[in-house]
């Protein structure tokens, strides 16, 4: 499997946290404290440059108020990528 589509989706992923986060005037200090990690992990999620497990993506989506989806909302599956049912 290539890499680009999934570092583009992690890269997705950190902006919708972002983007969230200040839209509901939360810092990350904030955030972090809600799901009990540091502030400055939040930042690398956020700048794609850790990706979280999946414990920590369910725990971020509810200290944001939102389902994970939302946060994966723009990640598209690429059409080389995209498999058919049989």
């Amino acid at each position: 499997m290539r890499k680009e589509p999934i570092e583009d989706a992690i890269a997705i992923f950190g902006t919708q946290v972002r983007n969230t986060r200040m839209e509901l005037g939360m810092t990350q200090e904030e955030l972090a404290y809600e799901v009990e990690l540091s502030p400055n992990y939040i930042g690398y999620i956020e700048r794609a440059e850790r990706q979280p497990g999946i414990y920590q993506i369910i725990a971020i989506s509810f200290a944001l108020g939102v389902s994970p989806s939302v946060l994966f909302n723009d990640v598209s599956v690429p059409d080389d990528l995209k498999r058919s049912p049989e």
